[in-house]
């Protein structure tokens, strides 16, 4: 079942990519390429099948590679650790309240300043691995805010009514395969945990936990078993 999800999402990913990637050919203003990381400098979260994919990806680089991604993850670990971020588990029966959870640990996340461990000379380590949002960043608009999602260089590029008007013509939209991505993760967590209650809970972690922990030899059952029980539709539990 979880090989079928991780084959599942990797077409998912695909699609984006399509999309991104016409976006991209289609509004040549775009600043981000492969080996611009401005966005790399910091930490987010991760939900179930986005740290299970890299978690994969990661056991393809070699012995050497993935040794030092271990003792560099081992150093940060404590940092992260003050952060306290089971503080933000929840439940609740609104889905904006899980929203808004999510918000706080990826505030509280690049709090720390700390650049993405999978950040090499300028490039992820496991670029064909990345999430869900390291591919739609800097090609997407916001409807409901109004707003291009991108760097720093974004608002000076299409400062214009123009450009602006050019970019949200071809942009990908913010929540472009959001349901079907959390389709997935759905499924994924009820499949692990062996529990159907599961389906509702939205699991995070951070990009260090995939680092350290081989996800397919994980006991999931055991760590979705020793979460409290919700009577609330919706929970969102935290991995550290």
């Amino acid at each position: 079942m979880t090989e079928a999800l991780l084959e599942q999402y990797k077409l998912l990913l695909e699609k984006l990519d399509q999309a991104c990637e016409k976006t991209m050919q289609d509004c040549k203003d775009i600043p981000c390429r492969k080996g611009c990381c401005d966005c790399c400098k910091q930490m987010f979260p991760l939900s179930l099948i986005e740290a299970f994919y890299i978690s994969e990806g990661i056991k393809s680089l070699d012995r050497k590679t993935r040794r030092e991604l271990q003792r560099q993850a081992e150093k940060v670990l404590p940092i992260l650790a003050k952060l306290d971020l089971k503080q933000f588990e929840i439940s609740s029966s609104s889905l904006e309240d899980i929203a808004q959870a999510r918000n706080s640990i990826t505030t509280s996340l690049q709090s720390t300043n700390l650049d993405c461990p999978l950040l090499d000379a300028d490039i992820c380590k496991i670029y064909d691995h990345r999430n869900h949002d390291c591919r739609i960043h800097g090609v997407s608009f916001d409807p409901q805010t109004n707003e291009i999602i991108g760097c720093h260089r974004h608002p000076k590029i299409f400062s214009t009514a123009p450009k602006k008007g050019q970019f949200i013509g071809k942009a990908v939209t913010s929540g472009f395969l959001y349901k079907e991505k959390s389709k997935l993760d759905s499924l994924l967590t009820e499949s692990l945990s062996q529990d159907p209650n599961q389906k509702y809970t939205y699991y995070f972690t951070h990009p260090l936990k995939p680092i350290l922990e081989d996800f397919q030899t994980f006991n999931w059952q055991e760590f979705f078993a020793s979460k409290p029980k919700s009577e609330s539709k919706y929970s969102l539990i935290v991995h550290i």
